[in-house]
């Protein structure tokens, strides 16, 4: 039996230059939407069976919506999300 083979740094997002001003003018092929049916193709492609996806903004809503995506996506095995560890609310955060 072999084990799976996992990606485990996957990046989604619906691509918006005011959202994504780290994507400069020499990142000119991220400038589009990296979506999970995007990438199914090419992770059976290459023989890579799931993921872990991995915000690409601080905020709570980009987590919010890549757990979104996992629960759609059978592939995407995992998040890496981000909360505000200095907020006073960072306990309903986590939570949530």
């Amino acid at each position: 039996m072999s084990c799976p083979r996992v990606d485990a740094h996957l990046h989604f997002w619906r691509y918006s230059a005011e959202e994504y001003r780290w994507i400069n003018d020499r990142m000119r092929a991220l400038r589009r939407d990296f979506l999970p049916a995007q990438l199914a193709a090419e992770l059976g492609a290459s023989g890579v069976d799931g993921g872990v996806a991995v915000q690409a903004r601080q905020t709570l809503e980009e987590s919010a919506w890549l757990l979104e995506l996992a629960r759609e996506s059978p592939f995407i095995w995992g998040v890496v999300g981000w909360v505000d560890l200095r907020s006073p609310c960072v306990d309903a955060q986590l939570d949530a």
